[in-house]
């Protein structure tokens, strides 16, 4: 995670901003597999190819901004988009 322009790790961007946060180092891993087997514990393990978009310190820990394909349910063969935050443990490397 880079820092604003302007600004430092631990800075503000000016003088007068004294010390800032921290930036952490951010979990990173572009490419992943989204587990979704929390939310539909009654299936077998369901996981779809994902793209992390960014992250956040969440209250749990780390989440990513993901989105993600899975198939329709009407047999066609087609495949939907989804677009959310997820928890870390969640997702693994692809």
């Amino acid at each position: 995670m880079e820092a604003p322009d302007g600004t430092r790790s631990g800075y503000g961007a000016v003088e007068a901003d004294g010390s800032g946060i921290e930036v952490p180092t951010v979990p990173k891993h572009a490419h992943v597999w989204v587990n979704l087997t929390e939310l539909r514990s009654k299936h077998a393990v369901l996981e779809y190819p994902g793209l992390i978009l960014g992250w956040c310190r969440g209250v749990k820990g780390w989440e990513a901004h993901v989105v993600w394909t899975s198939p329709l349910t009407d047999g066609s063969g087609r495949v939907t988009a989804h677009l959310a935050w997820l928890g870390a443990h969640q997702l693994r490397p692809a």
